[in-house]
């Protein structure tokens, strides 16, 4: 009987630490304000590397297409915040 409980309570508190966990990482993804990559800069870097000889000019615009809609939306965004200082 005592080892049930035991087993029981661990599983909680796993089950518990789990919850945690998901909760902790959906807020830092669905934080606005979280830094999750440039895409500009990324973008720059795909360029150079096509201009190298690296990547085809096929492979840069397959990036470019999949990238171009998150900087559209990163722009989009930054249009809507309040500027400091302007009222």
């Amino acid at each position: 009987m005592q080892a049930f409980l035991i087993s029981a309570v661990l599983l909680g508190l796993l089950v518990a630490i789990g919850i945690a966990a998901i909760v902790a990482v959906r807020s830092w993804w669905l934080d606005p304000e979280a830094d999750h990559g440039d895409w500009e800069s990324s973008l720059v870097g795909y360029k150079n590397l096509r201009d190298k000889g690296v990547l085809s000019e096929e492979e840069y615009r397959k990036i470019s297409t999949l990238v171009e809609p998150h900087v559209r939306l990163d722009t989009k965004e930054s249009d809507r915040q309040p500027r400091a200082g302007v009222s």
